[in-house]
């Protein structure tokens, strides 16, 4: 039984031994060179095609040099400015001031659009959590007086007045009163 290999291999030995014994050159057929010539022209036009490799090597670089300087940036420590200045705080107590007053200013629109409607509150013992809110904002407010450059301080800051604005409109939802039909 002869297998795909022991064809092959038995087919070049027999071409070996005839050339060796009549002492010719072995010519390809025609059409061999057809498909040599057209298989030689295809990787011509494809290596023709294909971008040439610099843009990956600038890409390379570009990604290098990308990294080293977030490294860079990550390691340097520009200098703090100096915290204290007149200027500096005045900014900060005048920002304090404008932040209260807006929010003095929201809550009274607020109070004062639900009496003109007619609404009075309706749940007073959230009258308690209200005074504890802007206690807490007080405190925050002089606690920032002397930290001006806590941001955390000023988050929870605007994070009380919203609470107390929220409660505000708690306080004053009507109770829906639905009729059986």
């Amino acid at each position: 039984m002869t297998t795909p290999n022991n064809s092959a291999r038995i087919a070049l030995d027999s071409l070996i031994n005839d050339t060796m014994q009549h002492g010719a050159e072995v010519a390809p057929p025609k059409d061999l060179w057809r498909g040599i010539e057209a298989s030689i022209s295809r990787q011509q036009l494809r290596s023709q095609l294909q971008p040439t490799h610099g843009w990956r090597w600038a890409t390379g670089i570009a990604a290098s040099l990308f990294v080293a300087v977030g490294v860079f940036m990550g390691t340097y420590t520009m200098p703090a400015p100096e915290v204290g200045t007149n200027s500096e705080t005045q900014a900060h107590m005048n920002l304090l001031a404008m932040i209260t007053e807006q929010h003095q200013k929201q809550r009274d629109l607020l109070l004062t659009n639900y009496q003109d409607a007619g609404l009075t509150p309706t749940f007073n013992e959230l009258e308690v959590e209200l005074q504890q809110l802007r206690e807490a904002a007080m405190k925050v407010t002089q606690q920032l007086q002397q930290e001006p450059n806590n941001s955390e301080l000023w988050k929870f800051l605007q994070w009380l007045h919203q609470q107390e604005l929220e409660l505000l409109k708690t306080m004053y939802i009507q109770p829906r009163t639905y009729q059986q039909a």
